[in-house]
């Protein structure tokens, strides 16, 4: 008991942090160390709001020489309405199949290729797109994610296989899925008038009846700059990743 007293004592001690170190002379103390400050949790971040709309916020560490971008995208399935349900999610997909200079399969190819990895979630309030890359290919990754911020395809062949994907998704998640489908319930059931009585992934029948023009809309109406925020850290620096913000204009502008 005593030795875990101790050992109790001692955890606590080391986790007040950092004690000064009295030197003594004759018995007197005569100096003590200068105990360095911690640095403040987010010491460094700096954010800016470009013309158009777009918000940067940049939180540098340099640990270790990598990068992590997160943008997200205030739409969710909450901006959905009965016959396009499910179109938030749907793009979480799309934005992964090819744009105009990265054509399908691209994406994830010249990120592999350098060094990056990415993923996507989509909720009932946003869209994430995330990517984990070194520092090294920074400049690449900003031209992947501007070429499809600014001219995703929307392409018709595409677009069926993709709801394909998007309907097998749901069949195993919640029509096969005892519990996926009572959570489906609930929410509906619990939200009567409120958007969020629709399941992110969106009901059957919309599934099955999106039209190439729906895409459009939301595309053009919710992937603006205005709607994004864009947050890196990593072995970065505030400067440069504004510096290259202005750099690519895909970014600055929406696409007419």
């Amino acid at each position: 008991m005593f030795r875990q007293s101790l050992l109790w004592t001692s955890c606590l001690a080391l986790l007040a942090g950092p004690v000064a170190c009295a030197q003594t002379q004759g018995g007197k103390p005569v100096a003590k160390s200068a105990v360095s400050a911690a640095p403040k949790l987010g010491a460094g971040i700096e954010s800016r709001t470009l013309k158009n709309g777009l918000k940067v916020i940049v939180w540098p560490d340099h640990d270790i020489p990598n990068v992590v971008l997160y943008n997200w995208f205030r739409v969710g399935s909450r901006n959905e309405y009965p016959g396009i349900t499910g179109l938030s999610h749907f793009f979480e997909h799309m934005m992964f199949n090819g744009a105009k200079k990265y054509g399908p399969g691209e994406f994830d190819r010249v990120m592999e290729a350098n060094g990056g990895a990415n993923n996507a979630f989509t909720s009932e309030d946003v869209t994430v797109y995330m990517d984990w890359f070194p520092r090294s290919a920074l400049d690449v990754i900003f031209d992947l994610e501007a070429d499809r911020l600014q001219h995703l395809a929307i392409d018709p062949k595409v677009t069926e296989s993709e709801r394909g994907v998007v309907y097998s998704e749901r069949r195993s998640a919640i029509d096969n899925d005892n519990m996926g489908a009572l959570m489906e319930q609930v929410q509906a059931t619990a939200f009567v008038a409120h958007p969020y009585q629709f399941p992110v992934i969106g009901w059957p029948s919309d599934i099955e009846s999106w039209r190439i023009e729906d895409l459009q809309r939301y595309y053009k109406t919710y992937y603006a700059p205005n709607n994004a925020t864009l947050i890196f850290t990593g072995a970065v620096t505030p400067a440069e990743i504004f510096a290259l913000a202005e750099k690519y204009p895909c970014l600055l502008y929406p696409s007419d």
